[in-house]
């Protein structure tokens, strides 16, 4: 075979059937089949994920390793390094991909062909799910999980290097930085993003390299994801506490202030969550304007507020056992 155009890595773990229909996709790609392979990292899975990778061996250049479970960092810097082509993309396991995502992301890398270049795709849910209040909430109203409020080819921060859904040049990785190991599951994109934009990295927004996330989101779910991007943003913050740039994003300060006020509210603001969730979800509510409003307005102070409780976890764990000098 010749040297791959572009690498598509997955790190994966405990997802056969979701990673299934992201390789499914991937090898329906508008590129040639000799132009692309794809990496697939299993991060310790003990269900059949190299059962799935095998059976679609045959439809295009699939690599499959597999390590003991360590995190996402890991499982990507292993595949940075197994990949062959010039342009990396990192991709996620419970997404699949518009048959010309592999060639949109390449379009774009030629017209911005600086190594420290990176570029963004766009997400949405698949059509195939069914859009709940909360999944749109995240996506659309509140921004949290994806925010595309911006025009194709806006030049963006290290805050948009997000992991699952940029590729970039590897020869720039290779070069100047991999991902940090410590960081297994949240964060690990936007704290190598820092770390590059120091050798120059930008980001360039390309709406047409389309993906569609197929897992759906629950309110308990984004929850706990809304946890570990708490103890992620210490661990950000203790890494760089003399960057304002990153302290900033961290939102560290204020949350020991903030957290017993919080605390005494959420229990019930969870319940009204759930009280309001089932009727809209349904269709059943005859005020909806209003119970939307109130039910975005819970959202936002739940997901912080959880946010912010694993902020003040964290750090009062870090100081009962601190790390050794």
């Amino acid at each position: 075979m010749s040297q791959p155009l572009i690498s598509a890595v997955i790190p994966t773990h405990n997802r056969a059937e979701l990673l299934r229909g992201s390789l499914e996709s991937l090898a329906c790609q508008s590129l040639a089949p000799e132009q692309y392979e794809v990496v697939v990292v299993d991060d310790g899975s003990a269900d059949a994920t190299r059962e799935v990778c095998d059976s679609l061996t045959s439809r295009m250049e699939l690599k499959y390793f597999c390590i003991d479970h360590s995190g996402i960092s890991a499982a990507k810097n292993l595949g940075i390094f197994a990949a062959q082509a010039p342009i990396v993309l990192f991709f996620d396991d419970d997404d699949c991909a518009a048959p010309t995502l592999l060639e949109e992301h390449l379009a774009c890398h030629r017209r911005y062909p600086k190594e420290c270049t990176a570029v963004l795709g766009y997400t949405a849910w698949a059509p195939s799910l069914r859009v709940t209040q909360v999944m749109h909430y995240v996506m659309d109203v509140g921004r949290l999980l994806f925010c595309y409020n911006m025009p194709s080819g806006k030049r963006l921060d290290f805050t948009y290097f997000w992991g699952g859904r940029s590729s970039c040049k590897r020869s720039f990785l290779v070069r100047h930085g991999v991902f940090r190991q410590e960081f297994r599951a949240i964060l690990e994109d936007i704290e190598l993003g820092y770390r590059l934009a120091r050798h120059g990295l930008e980001v360039v927004f390309h709406r047409d390299a389309v993906q569609y996330m197929t897992r759906p989101i629950t309110f308990d779910e984004f929850c706990r994801r809304c946890q570990r991007q708490g103890q992620a943003q210490v661990q950000f913050g203790r890494l760089y506490p003399h960057d304002p740039l990153v302290q900033q994003y961290c939102r560290l300060s204020d949350s020991q202030q903030r957290w017993p006020e919080m605390a005494a509210h959420l229990s019930g603001k969870v319940a009204r969550v759930r009280e309001l969730e089932g009727p809209l979800d349904a269709g059943a509510d005859q005020d909806r304007d209003c119970r939307v409003g109130e039910l975005h307005g819970l959202y936002r102070w739940t997901f912080d507020a959880f946010r912010v409780k694993s902020v003040v976890e964290t750090l009062a764990a870090q100081e009962r056992c601190p790390a050794p000098a």
